[in-house]
């Protein structure tokens, strides 16, 4: 499983320390932390790696679940855009995210991810997706099915248009 953000944001993924410690007493796993080479949890098998344009998609790639966890109780979050939701989506990666802001519009709870308020329902989640491999799969093609649909460029391409039309008029 994996995270992508930086150093600024890599405060978040501390939030599951306690649900990643108490999950690696049920399985065996591998954290894969792009964007903050400095991430460490006691007891964690962790790959801090830097960020890098060239290698970020092929990172990301190698991740079997993508991590978005954030602060209940942070109004900065509010404003946040669900990109990394988006970009995990995008690449069909089954994605749980805390459900606060805009991933509910991103992530169609259990059908496109899941959305997550406790430490139970992220260790839960987390374990199901462990263990099924089907199921991963099967959330991950409606991830993508779901951005593409939604979020891409050709989804988008009208309100692009008629945005710079309206502007070039002016």
């Amino acid at each position: 499983m994996g995270w992508s953000g930086s150093h600024s944001t890599s405060n978040y993924l501390y939030l599951l320390t306690n649900v990643l410690l108490e999950l690696k007493k049920k399985v065996d796993f591998k954290l894969l932390v792009m964007g903050d080479d400095s991430f460490d949890i006691d007891g964690l098998e962790i790959e801090a790696i830097k960020w890098s344009e060239e290698k970020e998609i092929a990172q990301l790639q190698r991740m079997d679940i993508g991590l978005y966890p954030l602060p209940l109780n942070e109004e900065w979050v509010l404003g946040k855009s669900g990109l990394k939701a988006i970009q995990y989506c995008a690449l069909g990666i089954p994605t749980i995210a805390t459900d606060v802001g805009c991933n509910d519009r991103v992530i169609l709870n259990n059908e496109t991810g899941y959305l997550v308020k406790t430490e139970e329902e992220w260790l839960q989640k987390l374990l199901l997706l462990i263990k099924d491999n089907s199921l991963r799969k099967k959330i991950g093609l409606a991830a993508r099915e779901h951005i593409s649909k939604n979020y891409s460029i050709n989804a988008n391409k009208d309100t692009y248009l008629k945005i710079l039309n309206e502007v070039a008029r002016n």
